[in-house]
């Protein structure tokens, strides 16, 4: 159970830096366009995708929403929420 709980926060985390210089990137222009709330919407949708990844891969190890909102949802938001602030305040 530590194990794969390792793992879920781990793979929650990577995602949730690659979220973060999405969102950063469109929330100061790189794209030709400002949008923060698509930046907001990139975030939740790699966070919702990556949701399902865990499911799948460790389908016996997760005990429902609980351990999801623990060891996915917790980390990723706080990760990518402040990277994405972190970044776009100092690029």
């Amino acid at each position: 159970m530590v194990d794969a709980t390792i793992k879920i926060v781990s793979l929650h985390l990577v995602t949730a830096i690659v979220a973060a210089i999405l969102s950063a990137s469109f929330s100061l222009g790189w794209f030709g366009f400002k949008n923060e709330v698509l930046a907001f919407a990139i975030g939740l949708i790699i966070l919702y995708l990556t949701g399902q990844l865990a499911q799948k891969k460790f389908e016996g190890e997760i005990d429902g929403f609980q351990d999801w909102l623990w060891n996915g949802i917790v980390p990723f938001y706080f990760a990518h929420f402040i990277l994405w602030t972190i970044l776009v305040n100092y690029l």
